[in-house]
């Protein structure tokens, strides 16, 4: 009953505790086979999802092979790569091919750099405060003001001045530059092209500029003028405003590095190298699953005697078919692996690559597709084993819950018996002492004693 404690051989008559242990381990046994079953179960279905990840492993790297793009992959080199580099962008609109390039004249920035400058970094430029104006491609962008007097707000040194025209804009950026003697002004454009020219002017009448011997007045000032970058290609000239072009060759960058005397070869050629990757990856996807259906399907395997692995690795090797036609495949009959014909692909890559190219995204892919699609998907034979794990599963895990609930309430059954006996055997003890206690040791009963445990 709720509420009650029982303390086993609190009498002295006998330990009912053990007798309930006892009990309960033999009532246990079927708990124990339940679990060992479970275990199993556990481990088929564990198998089985480890296989199922091999499908899809081998699925995915089957896909890759169904590209239709596979076998448009380019690559492209130079003769000269100092001179010029060439990167594919979009190798589907790029043709196998060999042409001729010349770097005329790579793509430049604006630069100025003032003749003359101050000894003093810290001492005022200009004699005469005044207004410096900068342009950009044709477009005002900084005015600053300047002061001839370092005990103003406004600026008066070399540095308070480029950090100035730094602040107002970001398409010009002025550096101080000290020669060893003097500091002396940097303007550099931010984008290289023609269209990128700086202008300097003096505005107010100041003289900052006539101090620096910077500006128009000043030719020598200037000292790399903004250009683009032409390259020309058999008598045609082409220009950017940066080093890069990207519509001359459709799918194809060309960067100008340096200018050439002598024209950049450059050579398109078929890049296969995807093919082979993917194909040597099937290869051992494939063995994958070879080796799994062996050790799992085996006398001592987690899966012994089911055989829809087999079955699903016998298929995928005969769907295979394609590729053994065109000779790619060895197979080694000790442990059934796949290798790839290195030289026989070589050969077909080389002479007949149209052939290797229908056999995977046409005949390969018809074998294929559908059936890795049935075979890891939620109906596929691997999953509907599974569900059936885990329903037998479900099964036995409530099996052990009632027969735990069953065994709980015969154990509390008997040991209220078991309680109830030794209450008992404490009132005949109790009797006992009583009749001792009166007629002392004999016997009151012909044939019969009763033994005082009290002692005489």
């Amino acid at each position: 009953m709720a509420g009650e404690i029982y303390l086993s051989n609190l009498v002295g008559g006998f330990d009912y505790q053990q007798i309930l242990d006892q009990m309960y381990a033999l009532k246990s046994v079927q708990i124990q086979y339940y679990q060992q079953r479970e275990s199993e179960l556990q481990n088929k279905k564990s198998a089985l999802s480890s296989f199922d990840s091999l499908l899809e492993k081998f699925q995915d790297v089957a896909n890759d092979l169904f590209d239709d793009t596979l076998f448009q992959q380019k690559t492209v080199s130079v003769s000269d790569e100092s001179a010029l580099k060439v990167t594919v962008t979009d190798p589907t609109a790029v043709d196998a091919s060999s042409f001729d390039v010349s770097v005329v004249q790579t793509a430049r920035k604006d630069v100025w750099l003032s003749q003359a400058g101050v000894s003093d970094e810290s001492a005022a430029v200009a004699t005469t405060a005044g207004t410096l104006e900068i342009s950009y491609g044709g477009n005002v962008v900084a005015t600053v003001n300047y002061d001839a007097d370092t005990t103003t707000d406004t600026p008066s040194t070399i540095q308070e001045i480029a950090s100035a025209i730094n602040s107002a804009q970001d398409k010009v950026r002025a550096t101080v530059f000290f020669d060893g003697t003097s500091y002396r002004l940097l303007l550099s454009g931010a984008e290289t092209g023609a269209d990128n020219a700086i202008s300097i002017a003096e505005t107010g009448g100041g003289d900052l500029l006539d101090v620096l011997q910077l500006g128009d007045n000043y030719a020598a000032s200037h000292v790399q003028t903004a250009q683009d970058a032409i390259i020309e290609i058999y008598g045609t000239q082409v220009s950017s405003s940066t080093n890069d072009f990207s519509g001359v060759i459709p799918g194809m960058t060309i960067t100008a590095e340096a200018p050439t005397s002598t024209p950049v070869t450059v050579t398109v050629e078929h890049d296969y190298s995807k093919v082979k990757d993917n194909l040597q990856k099937l290869v051992e996807a494939y063995n994958s699953i070879v080796d799994f259906v062996k050790q799992y399907t085996g006398k001592d395997g987690a899966l012994s005697g089911d055989f829809t692995l087999q079955d699903i690795r016998s298929t995928l090797f005969d769907k295979l078919d394609p590729l053994f036609q065109l000779g790619l495949f060895d197979v080694d009959k000790d442990t059934g692996h796949l290798s790839v014909n290195s030289s026989k692909l070589d050969e077909v890559l080389s002479t007949n690559p149209d052939s290797l190219e229908t056999a995977l995204t046409e005949d390969l892919k018809n074998n294929l597709y559908d059936y890795l699609i049935y075979i890891t998907g939620v109906d596929s034979p691997v999953s509907t084993e599974q569900k059936s794990y885990e329903n037998q599963i479900n099964y036995i895990e409530n099996q052990i819950d009632l027969t735990n609930k069953r065994i709980s309430e015969e154990i509390e059954s008997m040991k209220k018996q078991l309680v109830q006996l030794q209450l008992y055997m404490a009132q005949m003890q109790e009797v006992q002492a009583r009749i001792t206690q009166t007629f002392g040791t004999p016997s009151i009963i012909p044939g019969t004693s009763i033994t005082s445990t009290t002692g005489a």
